[in-house]
């Protein structure tokens, strides 16, 4: 930075010119981004759209399937059959019990085109089948499904079959519900053709939404594409709906997914990337190209153009030397005239003006230092009224022992002290230890006016008497306990003002016994809401000039429950002799 400040006028114009094209090109480009990820979400409204119909019309197939469940698990000729399974019977009595239950599984496989078998198993481990789907992988997994199908007590779960691509099954638990006693009777398993309903789909639904696959969060167990890699396309995600662009054996494709509301499936859409955005790439390529050559023929000209706009600053600069050395009356070595309205032009003319106005300044500045001169000679005038202040309190105190009446010549010297140290304005900053000496003062004065109702304890701990704080922050806390506190009631009020070092802090505390604060006062309290009795310094005030003198770190806390009392706690750095 410091080197292109030290370059020449026209060099640093033609680095900020060939800057600006940098620049703008960047914002080309990324607004060219920018449109396609724009384009890329109206895709995928759209896509979202017809994929949350085509998952609408699945989901429709899937529950006809259920309800089929569901009137199976609940047909009487079923119910009696299964009740009389595991009995003592002769063998035509078994035979003819499970031709009914085969007839009857019949009968509710030919009423749905997409069932592909439906499989019932006993409490005994009897299978009873119809369709044309093998068992075998069915038994192997019984007890898993059995135990699913268990904790739906009765209602409907599907259960997806890995390795088995296009097909998923409704399982449900068979209970009894003769005289209501929901014994297990056995569950019924429907294979349902997935690959024949996404299949079947209208094409105003199946071809917009793209192909089609579903995943249970974790993995997809559906896929209508003939993609080999399902499980690498990041079929997974946090959100409700959203969209993706991945690549997948050479080839980009556009994924929009939604969230079900019927299971916790997610449907996939995936649609061709590339044959959408040729024309678009090809645009943004054309666009791109024109800029870089826009951007060169501007860096050729750019550095002819500075030398024109500069050889006039040149001169002007010349002109401006005589000012530096003190030559307030120079002239511009050119006049530009008043119709000239380009940028040197008017720098010339500013430049006349400047002159002007810094030697009327100058007359300015000088009536202003004499008006000072005036002004802190009256400041010493006016600290001649403190020190007769002083004096006469003196000699009330001097009067007050010569009459033996130690409560006044107390009073005369707490007072004396208090008003010497507040109209002192030579330091903003006193110790833990000065502090504690004006609240002593302080408190002498009020217990003459309280007296017993009025009682008090200072404890310092010796660590920290030396720590700064800024001036009168005890004063003021203690004037607010005895306001609220005291000043109400007719008991005796107890005030506690302790300062301890507690790790890196230093804390200040006033405590007091009375009626506390309810909840809404002590939040505008803590606001600074609340206009304090006393002397008009509030507690915003402290904790300004606290958080002002340490840092946000510190300040001002007030605790406060009804009838039980106020704590006002200060905290500040423990900075032992710094002053």
């Amino acid at each position: 930075m410091n080197r292109y400040q030290h370059l020449k006028i026209k060099d640093q114009l033609f680095i900020l010119i060939s800057l600006i094209m940098a620049v703008s090109l960047i914002l080309i480009f990324s607004g060219v981004q920018y449109a396609f990820r724009v384009y890329d979400q109206q895709i995928y409204r759209k896509s979202s759209q017809v994929l949350m119909m085509s998952s609408k019309s699945i989901e429709d197939e899937l529950k006809k399937i259920e309800d089929v469940s569901y009137q199976i698990t609940t047909d009487q000729n079923i119910q009696a059959n299964l009740l009389k399974a595991g009995r003592d019977q002769n063998k035509y009595g078994r035979y003819r019990m499970k031709r009914e239950i085969w007839d009857q599984l019949a009968e509710f496989t030919g009423s749905k085109r997409y069932i592909k078998s439906i499989h019932l198993f006993d409490a005994f481990g009897t299978e009873y089948s119809a369709g044309a789907s093998s068992a075998e992988a069915l038994k192997e997994r019984r007890n898993m499904l059995a135990e699913k199908a268990s904790r739906q007590k009765g209602g409907n779960v599907w259960v997806t079959m890995p390795g088995a691509n296009g097909e998923i099954l409704s399982v449900r638990e068979i209970r009894s519900y003769q005289n209501l006693n929901l014994d297990h009777l056995g569950i019924v398993l429907i294979v349902t053709d997935l690959q024949s309903i996404v299949a079947d789909l209208p094409k105003d639904l199946g071809e917009g939404a793209g192909k089609i696959a579903m995943s249970d969060g974790r993995n997809a167990f559906f896929s209508e594409s003939p993609l080999s890699r399902m499980e690498e396309l990041r079929l997974s995600s946090p959100d409700q709906n959203g969209y993706d662009i991945v690549e997948e054996n050479g080839q980009r494709f556009f994924i929009s997914y939604v969230k079900s509301s019927y299971e916790n499936w997610t449907y996939w859409s995936l649609i061709p990337f590339d044959t959408m955005f040729s024309k678009i790439s090809a645009m943004k390529s054309i666009l791109i190209s024109l800029f870089i050559l826009f951007f060169l023929t501007a860096v050729l000209f750019g550095r002819k153009m500075a030398r024109g706009i500069t050889s006039p600053i040149e001169k002007l600069v010349a002109a401006m030397k005589n000012v530096q050395n003190g030559d307030f009356k120079t002239k511009p070595l050119f006049v530009a005239s008043p119709e000239h309205q380009d940028e040197v032009s008017v720098l010339n003319r500013n430049f006349i003006t400047m002159i002007e106005r810094i030697n009327e300044l100058i007359a300015d500045n000088y009536e202003k230092q004499l008006m000072l001169k005036e002004t802190e000679f009256k400041a010493l005038q006016a600290q001649i009224n403190p020190h007769f202040l002083y004096n006469t309190l003196e000699s009330i105190n001097w009067l007050a022992k010569t009459n033996r009446q130690p409560q006044i010549s107390k009073m005369t010297e707490s007072l004396g002290f208090l008003l010497r140290n507040a109209i002192n304005m030579k330091t903003d900053v006193l110790t833990i230890e000065e502090e504690a000496e004006i609240l002593l003062h302080y408190f002498t004065i009020q217990r003459f006016r309280f007296e017993e109702r009025l009682m008090f304890d200072v404890e310092i701990d010796p660590l920290v008497k030396t720590c700064p704080v800024p001036k009168l922050v005890l004063q003021p806390l203690a004037e607010n306990a005895i306001s609220y506190c005291l000043e109400p009631v007719i008991e005796p009020c107890q005030i506690k003002i302790k300062a301890c070092k507690e790790g890196e802090f230093v804390y200040l505390t006033v405590a007091d016994n009375g009626p506390g604060m309810d909840e809404g006062f002590l939040e505008k309290a803590r606001k600074g809401l609340v206009q304090t009795r006393g002397r008009g310094i509030g507690l915003q005030n402290i904790d300004e000039r606290i958080k002002l003198m340490f840092g946000q770190r510190y300040g001002l806390n007030i605790s406060s429950e009804k009838n039980k009392g106020t704590t006002v706690s200060i905290k500040i750095p423990f900075q032992s002799g710094v002053l």
